[in-house]
């Protein structure tokens, strides 16, 4: 098992509209949330600042950084930080 956060090959769905049910082949940020539990770790980031939402595989939070400029990473590396110290 994989300690701490890593990076695993994954699928996003493009969304709905023109396009639905459309996969994109990306990269997604594995968090394992240890003895906090994939459940609390979600809620917690989920209401956190700024809320961060992901979605549950093999026990991981995923989270799909597609969308992210590099002046996002720092609030959310700090909204994982706390989420996973609270």
């Amino acid at each position: 098992r994989e300690a701490g956060p890593h990076v695993i090959a994954g699928q996003s769905a493009v969304g709905g509209g023109s396009f639905p049910g459309a996969l994109l082949s990306t990269f997604l940020v594995a968090l394992d949330p240890a003895a906090l539990g994939v459940e609390d770790l979600t809620r917690r980031l989920r209401v956190g600042s700024p809320p961060v939402v992901g979605r549950v595989g093999d026990g991981k939070l995923l989270l799909d950084p597609r969308t992210l400029t590099d002046e996002d990473l720092p609030q959310l590396a700090g909204a994982i930080r706390t989420a996973l110290e609270a």
